[in-house]
């Protein structure tokens, strides 16, 4: 299989993905927050591939989302400081 030109609309801006994952890791402490984010990044990474998505592409598709993720995080609990 090659790769594609294919490209998704960018992970980080898609703003219920990144809250709704952002919501479930704050409430998720130590093993089970990380267990729960590379499943999810896992589950992420097959969509992409089935959808055409070359592997380095949605790799960091991944690696964008997850910092988005952290970024919301942030901003929550500088928000309730």
């Amino acid at each position: 299989m090659c790769d594609s030109n294919i490209s998704a609309f960018p992970l980080h801006r898609r703003r219920k993905l990144v809250e709704g994952i952002a919501q479930v890791l704050e409430s998720r402490n130590g093993e089970d927050g990380n267990a729960f984010w590379r499943s999810t990044a896992k589950t992420i990474l097959v969509q992409l591939s089935e959808s055409g998505i070359a592997p380095g592409l949605a790799e960091q598709e991944v690696g964008t989302l997850l910092h988005a993720v952290l970024g919301e995080i942030a901003t929550r609990s500088a928000s309730r400081a």
